[in-house]
């Protein structure tokens, strides 16, 4: 079961006021059915879902939005990175499941377009997206500043550019610490943009997973070529078509 399932209906519980048995009562379910969906361990329908939001006095709304799920890249790094460690819990499993199903073939190309089509850091809530033209020199400093794990991916990674020149769009730069990341690139000749055709760097917070793998050339910190790959395979353009042309000479 997806964990932001199991943690939205804990929400729910709290802000009720209510007891997890009175709340199971209202919503007409066993109070061991809601004790397994509160810790994650069945997937309810959203039938089910629907009358527990119910029983704790909310409704239940569906929206759609683009798919950004770090655990997507993570499973096409365990089926691909040799050493890879994934994370433990059960839903790099389930994205393995998944990508066997979505992808147009079993190739690590198809594998590595499928994984990038889920997890783009594009659309990774809270990523912040900035206009301008940066050395990747500055960029670097603005990760290596906050005082946490950072690393460069998108089109620097795959183009390896000197740190004295612009960094190529666009720019991808994990880090721990977005907030203090975030205010120390501002000071480097970018401005926050809402456009997204108009994104030349996106500060984005990574799972620890994503910097397994990650290297140093000079100043700069690249994560894992495979992980380069499936992020530039999710932006799209030309940065993606040089991505897949390097992805298939695996």
């Amino acid at each position: 079961m997806d964990t932001n399932v199991a943690d939205q209906v804990r929400g729910w519980l709290e802000r009720s006021g209510l007891n997890a048995a009175t709340v199971a009562r209202r919503a007409g379910v066993a109070p061991s059915t809601l004790h397994r969906i509160t810790n994650g361990l069945v997937d309810p329908s959203v039938g089910t879902i629907r009358e527990i939001a119910l029983g704790c006095g909310v409704d239940l709304s569906l929206v759609t939005h683009a798919p950004s799920d770090g655990r997507a890249a993570c499973a096409a790094r365990t089926m691909l990175e040799e050493g890879y460690s994934p994370p433990s819990d059960g839903e790099v499993g389930e994205w393995i499941s998944r990508l066997a199903r979505l992808a147009q073939g079993d190739g690590p190309v198809e594998i590595v377009e499928t994984a990038a089509r889920y997890s783009s850091p594009l659309f990774r809530p809270g990523a912040v997206w900035f206009e301008g033209s940066p050395t990747l020199g500055r960029v670097a400093s603005a990760g290596d500043a906050s005082g946490a794990e950072w690393a460069i991916s998108g089109a620097p990674g795959l183009y390896l550019p000197d740190p004295l020149e612009e960094s190529p769009a666009v720019t991808v730069l994990w880090c721990r610490r977005i907030v203090a990341t975030s205010q120390l690139l501002r000071g480097a000749g970018v401005r926050p943009t809402n456009c997204a055709e108009k994104t030349s760097v996106i500060v984005v917070e990574g799972e620890p997973e994503i910097f397994q793998g990650s290297f140093r050339l000079g100043l700069v910190r690249f994560v894992a070529p495979i992980q380069v790959i499936i992020d530039c395979l999710s932006l799209g353009g030309a940065v993606a078509q040089d991505a897949r042309d390097e992805a298939s000479t695996w």
